[in-house]
């Protein structure tokens, strides 16, 4: 078993053949072909080389795990850094609910010279080997199948044909109790995955007790259809968490047709959906404080627009009197003047959710947030949009606890306060 290297990146960043030796042209080729496979959505396929998109996570190719990083500054891209903003999407995963984590102290420790992947690989299989431990999930399913007794109903047509010489065998339909099933095909196909390119001794041997311990489940070519079709119900809500993973592992698999060992898994999640969603999960947590005054936080909130188009504000702050729109761009900006086409949507957001402000904000860097400003000196002089810019990191380099009350206390508690008064 090949020793799994590791490279680490940050979004936007090139990786190219002549400037790190771990990135071998076999790397190179099946990235090539994962990529034109997704259209390039997640990374752009140049000469040898690859430029990352703003999606963030982790690619394993082959022996290769690549860690794609955020990264909301200019500083200087040394390990220092890598491990800040490592630790940093680890924490905003878990936080985020994408990624389940008993203690994030422990977590660091365990990954201080693994990659992301391996925290991913180590959660599906304690999650599968929690389900095993409390017994596998079993269901009735229909078979069909030749006997020496009568066991259910006899299926006369395929008895007489398979049975006309053999008077002592019974071909019968019935039902059987057993753990064949959905959500046990599911975690059996991701577990055959993750043996094929998992090179981690450890792991390896959890995955083997772990498959004979599935002997007797079915193995199935798993689609996004069955996601599709998934019901949990009180007794297999168990299975969530181990299925979410099951779910990333599978569909983003790509095995390597060419008949050589690069193997292609991508658990990559999009940098700006991620950042807004962290943002709303630090709101959220505010929103019960005594003495503020928002009532209702709202992601994603999608109104109808046109016809069957409609928009959507990233977070709308609700108060019993007042509404407030908050997009959340993440951007490194040059200056504190947005983009023509993010002051237009923000416009329109005025009109379209009846507030008279709406906030662009984006991670920090050197740049200090404005003050709020009209949009026009006519009849919309009354509606504003303020550039602001928050540091989602604190003193010590490490993400801010209380992130959501900085955004309040620096950009939302004045506009409540005199909107009360």
């Amino acid at each position: 078993m090949s020793r799994q290297k590791v490279i680490q990146v940050f979004e936007h960043q090139l990786l190219k053949i002549d400037e790190n030796p771990v990135f071998t042209l076999n790397h190179f080729k099946a990235l090539e072909r994962y990529g034109y496979k997704n259209n390039e959505k997640y990374f752009s396929v140049g000469n040898k080389r690859i430029k990352f998109n703003s999606y963030v996570g982790v690619i394993q190719v082959g022996n290769l795990t690549i860690e794609i990083l955020p990264k909301a500054d200019k500083r200087k891209n040394d390990q220092a850094t890598k491990d800040k903003w490592h630790n940093a999407l680890i924490q905003m995963l878990h936080e985020c609910k994408l990624i389940k984590l008993n203690t994030l102290s422990n977590a660091r420790l365990k990954l201080k010279s693994a990659s992301i992947l391996d925290l991913f690989y180590d959660l599906f299989l304690s999650e599968t080997e929690t389900l095993w431990a409390h017994g596998l999930r079993k269901k009735y399913r229909p078979i069909e199948e030749n006997l020496n007794k009568v066991k259910g109903k006899i299926n006369f047509p395929k008895h007489i044909r398979k049975n006309a010489f053999n008077k002592s065998q019974f071909y019968i339909h019935h039902r059987i109790f057993d753990t064949d099933n959905t959500f046990n095909q599911i975690l059996l196909k991701a577990l055959l995955i993750l043996k094929t390119i998992t090179h981690n001794p450890k792991h390896s041997i959890r995955i083997n007790k772990l498959l004979l311990n599935l002997d007797g489940v079915s193995e199935k070519t798993v689609t996004a259809h069955w996601f599709d079709k998934l019901h949990f119900d009180r007794n297999t809500e168990r299975y969530r968490p181990a299925i979410g993973i099951a779910k990333l592992i599978i569909l983003k698999y790509s095995p390597d047709l060419k008949g050589g060992n690069e193997n292609v898994l991508a658990i990559l999640f999009d940098m700006n959906v991620l950042f807004e969603s962290y943002i709303y999960q630090k709101l959220k947590a505010i929103q019960k404080i005594p003495n503020i005054p928002i009532t209702r936080i709202k992601a994603q909130n999608r109104t109808p627009f046109w016809e069957s188009r409609g928009l959507r504000a990233d977070i709308v702050l609700e108060t019993i009197d007042r509404r407030i729109v908050m997009d959340t761009k993440w951007k490194i900006l040059n200056s504190n003047t947005p983009s023509d086409a993010d002051l237009k949507q923000m416009f329109v957001y005025n009109l379209h959710y009846d507030t008279n402000l709406s906030i662009l904000l984006y991670p920090k860097t050197t740049i200090q947030s404005n003050d709020k400003k009209a949009f026009r000196k006519d009849e919309f002089s009354t509606h504003f949009c303020q550039v602001a810019f928050i540091d989602i990191f604190n003193e010590s380099g490490q993400l801010e606890k209380e992130l959501g009350i900085q955004i309040y206390e620096r950009f939302l508690r004045k506009e409540l306060v005199i909107n009360e008064l």
